[in-house]
């Protein structure tokens, strides 16, 4: 799309572009500005899709895969590593704040910390088998949130969450809740940091 500021990354693909890696089914990873922790990585589709649930069925199970080997590899450099995203729907962000899928993935201290802090606001999540599951639930714009591997959990997207939901419980947890926003913090060491090691760490399961 023309004015989608990742569509037009994507195309131009500067030489100290951000992407740390891309796989078969062009996904890639990289990492997010307002980088509010080392580690803080964005798992996208090159094509402009709004959402993970806007994804194809029989293309979920391999996107799923490549998501859990992104936050293997996040999680062996960085700790405990959750998977978040703000899904919008037929053009409603909801609590999302850029129209193109991006799975965030971020580690964090205490993940139990962080699926309590969702559920303080929305209740009991919707508990699903896996990512698989999204597209049947998610009928409007959508929270969803996997504080570890092998646990989901899904959230209508109903006015009770703030913008940027899940930037503001992390930051919040790390002691810098005011700096939530990246518009204003985009924390520009972390980002080239996780880069440069993301990269190196990938690089080096290539050619071992």
């Amino acid at each position: 799309m023309d004015d989608c500021q990742f569509c037009i990354e994507f195309t131009e693909r500067a030489p100290r572009n951000r992407i740390i890696t891309e796989t078969t089914d062009r996904w890639v990873l990289l990492p997010t500005i307002g980088c509010l922790t080392p580690g803080y990585s964005l798992y996208m589709p090159l094509e402009h899709l709004d959402a993970a649930a806007d994804v194809a069925p029989a293309d979920l199970p391999q996107v799923a895969a490549g998501l859990e080997s992104m936050r293997t590899l996040i999680q062996a450099h960085y700790g405990p590593t959750i998977v978040a995203e703000h899904g919008p729907r037929d053009c409603e962000l909801g609590a999302s704040c850029c129209g193109h899928a991006h799975l965030h993935l971020i580690p964090v201290p205490d993940p139990d910390a962080i699926l309590a802090a969702y559920e303080k606001v929305g209740g009991p999540g919707r508990r699903l088998s896996s990512l698989v599951d999204l597209p049947a639930a998610a009928e409007t714009s959508y929270l969803y949130l996997s504080p570890r591997p092998g646990e989901h959990y899904y959230w209508p997207a109903d006015g009770r969450f703030a913008r940027q939901f899940v930037r503001r419980v992390v930051a919040g947890q790390y002691g810098i809740g005011e700096q939530y926003d990246w518009r204003d913090h985009p924390f520009v060491e972390n980002r080239d940091q996780t880069r440069d090691t993301l990269t190196a760490a990938v690089l080096a399961t290539a050619t071992a």
